[in-house]
């Protein structure tokens, strides 16, 4: 079932994550070595040091759907020899038990081992891409990636520096020297499709391909509402004053753990003030030269990646 009418990459997780098993005592024991347990392996990429990883994937459906590029679950006895550092549980499938693990390595340190035909360690984002759309395993993808960076990157305690422990099947970790309790964090951003009359202004930060242009987005501050956030962005990036903001869905995003609430604000007459430490640019366009754009006749990149919830904002507006 919907929960919104707009379905983005990376929600829609079908696992029942049944919070009550994560206190059982036999979660990493008679539970997991059931003959229905299986595990994604998810290494670290050596070409890129801020931890992003990769998924094993297969030809072959392991989980709801038959689709190519599905997660490629392995049994739990193929883990039994291999270098882990963190293994956590995600959840149920139709009662099946369903683990993530983080190798310790890269994912070129273990090609050999499982790289072949119909099963490969890709990125997040090649994924989506394989997949064509929203699609549940995007959604475990998602649960998977976020939770095992934190553990890689919150080992140690923040209160008093101690290394602290992987407890609650890894939804919690505790330090045994001072007591405290530490949490996996989720940093929500706003992202938002501007609107004014017919137009809609899309910018570009510093650093993307020539000529892309996507939604403005940042991050949420403390104390302030999602639509205060949307109005502060929109102010900062562009100079505008917004008169209305309103919900449209939002993504999970595992880059590396946020939630994209997506928007549509609508502003005042105005000039853009574009603040160059914010953003490279930004234009108003309208909806033909999004489907030029997507026609390749245009001479600006209009349409974001399919899997980005800004595209989802942008099709939405087309759809009117």
């Amino acid at each position: 079932m919907a929960l919104a009418d707009i379905q983005t990459c990376f929600s829609g997780n079908p696992l029942d994550r049944v919070d009550h098993l994560r206190t059982d005592p036999e979660i990493f024991g008679n539970i997991m070595r059931q003959d229905d347990a299986r595990v994604v392996l998810l290494a670290g990429e050596s070409k890129h040091p801020d931890g992003q990883i990769r998924v094993g994937l297969s030809t072959e459906s392991r989980i709801l759907t038959n689709s190519v590029g599905d997660i490629a679950w392995q049994p739990v006895s193929k883990c039994r020899f291999l270098p882990v550092s963190t293994t956590i549980f995600l959840g149920l499938d139709a009662g099946a038990p369903r683990y993530g693990v983080m190798l310790d390595g890269s994912a070129d340190d273990f090609a050999d081992m499982f790289e072949s035909e119909d099963c490969k360690f890709r990125d997040g984002r090649g994924i989506a891409f394989k997949l064509g759309g929203p699609h549940p395993s995007l959604g475990i993808i998602a649960q998977a990636k976020s939770m095992l960076l934190w553990h890689e990157s919150h080992k140690y305690c923040a209160k008093c520096g101690e290394e602290s422990t992987l407890t609650k099947a890894g939804y919690e970790r505790k330090c045994d020297a001072c007591g405290a309790h530490h949490f996996p964090r989720t940093d929500p951003v706003v992202i938002m499709l501007v609107r004014r009359g017919d137009k809609a202004l899309v910018g570009r930060g510093h650093g993307w391909p020539e000529g892309h242009y996507s939604a403005l987005a940042g991050f949420m501050e403390p104390g302030e509402s999602m639509e205060e956030a949307v109005a502060r962005e929109i102010f900062e990036e562009v100079g505008l004053k917004a008169t209305k903001v309103h919900y449209k869905a939002s993504q999970p995003w595992p880059w590396p753990s946020t939630l994209m609430i997506g928007a549509e604000a609508w502003v005042e007459e105005g000039d853009l003030t574009i603040d160059a430490k914010e953003i490279e640019d930004a234009i108003w366009i309208t909806k033909d030269d999004v489907r030029a754009s997507i026609k390749g006749e245009h001479k600006y990149r209009l349409a974001p990646p399919p899997f980005a919830i800004a595209s989802d904002l942008i099709s939405a507006w087309l759809k009117e």
